[in-house]
């Protein structure tokens, strides 16, 4: 089964709260990937930050340059319309239902920190940290 990485497990790892090499290590046989919406919150930094943390990020961002960014189509983003739809009361924002989107998609799994947004989508599978 596929995992996607989301940005705040990316930043759990950049910050030194968590080793995201060493997770993924662990799971050789899973393909391991990001929803187009995370990568592009983790660009963001790299843009858009001053230059020593800017800086920071792109390494960061380099040492996981052999995984892939997946991709986000009709499907993927009618099914984001349609969580949003369903959780519009509880609403975690769009990026968050289109990373979401991507991984139901896929039939995948995401690791996360954001339980707390990530559990109101049903049927979405959390990987273990």
């Amino acid at each position: 089964m596929s995992v996607f990485i989301d940005a705040s497990a990316f930043i759990a790892w950049e910050k030194g709260e968590f080793d995201l090499p060493a997770w993924a290590e662990a799971r050789p046989d899973e393909p391991i990937l990001f929803p187009p919406t995370a990568w592009q919150e983790l660009l963001f930094g790299k843009f858009a930050w001053e230059k020593a943390r800017a800086e920071k990020r792109g390494r960061f961002l380099a040492a996981l340059a052999g995984l892939e960014v997946s991709d986000f189509g009709k499907p993927h983003a009618e099914r984001a319309a349609r969580l949003a739809a369903d959780l519009r009361r509880e609403s975690i924002g769009i990026a968050d239902f289109q990373i979401a989107a991507c991984v139901l998609e896929e039939g995948a799994e995401l690791l996360t920190f954001n339980i707390a947004h990530f559990s109101r989508i049903p049927g979405l599978r959390l990987a273990k940290v």
